[in-house]
């Protein structure tokens, strides 16, 4: 059986969220280090300059890229690593007047949005250890920095990591946990409480849409529709917990006899509509049989005594994707068909 497949929102509103945070790194960010890249370069300052050019360069070619492959991960990628290197150069140059520490704090928190919980905490791990071993390790870089000003930056720094990463990682787990429970609600609605198979909401709600997007792994795809034979008779005579008893079974039934890629859904009170995708009409054909003689066969213990429930069955073919509906009722008709003609009949 299918199982319900829900699309959640929240990975579109996460890939949005980093599209932001990348056009604002490129864009917002790039512009303002190519406009001190600019000034350097008029006052002669030819490394910082080219630090500060490269970046700009670097991050709106990134953009670029993103804007032309659509591949928002590898740009991610691609956007941190640059973000780090900007850092590790800036720290060892100094930047203008031994100012380059001030640079640092905002990038931790970008890392992440970029990169996720995960991946973030060990980029910004990484840099944290290079940017100590520059800092702390004397003659190692040209920069000049007071050995009160690189021990309180660190410091803070590692608190900024800290907060982002608390930060982050809640955010994330609060996202999953609604993802979760939306996920729920949604495949509680579109199933039958009872034989616990999809309904004919899920039918309208999910089929339909994902027939249109991806039609190649459904079509062409078989239609059948089942009707339990004489179901009122069996209420009237044994109950309707009796009923019950038996459409969970004949669902039970259709779980075990039909392939995993097939659908089976309840879509009225002893009405079952099996969706069988790659599957031609003479092959829907011999499936209904099976499940037919099988049902037919099996036996329903009904107050300590075998009863024989038996089905009645339409079958057609959907061959396009705008054709469920008519499908649908084509093999709704064939039914009645069966049903006239003396039930337990495939049609």
């Amino acid at each position: 059986m299918i199982l319900f497949e829900s699309d959640s929102q929240g990975h579109k509103i996460d890939n949005d969220r980093r599209e932001y945070i990348l056009s604002f790194v490129s864009y917002i960010s790039g512009a303002i280090i190519l406009f001190y890249g600019l000034r350097h370069l008029m006052l002669k300052n030819t490394s910082l300059a080219l630090i500060l050019l490269s970046a700009s360069t670097a991050f709106l070619l990134t953009v670029g890229y993103y804007r032309w492959s659509k591949n928002i991960e590898r740009a991610c990628l691609i956007e941190a690593l640059l973000v780090a290197l900007f850092v590790l150069a800036l720290v060892f140059h100094g930047g203008y007047a031994n100012t380059a520490l001030y640079w640092v704090f905002p990038f931790p928190a970008i890392l992440f949005g970029l990169l996720g919980v995960r991946n973030a905490a060990i980029g910004n791990t990484l840099i944290l250890v290079l940017l100590a071993i520059m800092l702390f390790v004397d003659g190692l870089i040209p920069a000049q920095y007071r050995p009160e000003e690189t021990s309180r930056f660190f410091a803070s720094v590692v608190i900024v990591v800290m907060v982002s990463w608390i930060n982050d990682y809640f955010r994330e787990r609060s996202h999953q946990k609604m993802d979760v429970l939306q996920a729920t609600r949604e495949k509680q609605a579109n199933t039958d409480p009872l034989t616990l198979l999809p309904n004919r909401r899920f039918i309208d709600s999910h089929l339909g849409r994902d027939l249109a997007h991806r039609p190649e792994e459904f079509l062409p795809m078989g239609v059948v529709m089942c009707d339990i034979d004489h179901f009122k008779r069996l209420n009237d005579q044994f109950g309707h917990h009796t009923g019950d008893l038996v459409l969970k079974q004949v669902a039970e039934h259709f779980r075990k006899a039909l392939r995993r890629q097939d659908i089976a859904c309840r879509t009225g009170g002893e009405e079952f509509l099996l969706l069988l995708p790659k599957t031609d009409l003479n092959d829907a054909r011999l499936v209904a049989e099976k499940v037919r003689d099988q049902l037919a066969r099996q036996p329903f213990i009904i107050k300590e005594k075998e009863h024989p429930i038996t089905a009645s069955f339409g079958v057609t073919v959907c061959e396009t994707a705008d054709a469920l509906a008519s499908s649908v009722e084509q093999a709704d008709e064939l039914l009645y068909r069966s049903k006239q003609s003396g039930r337990n009949k495939v049609s």
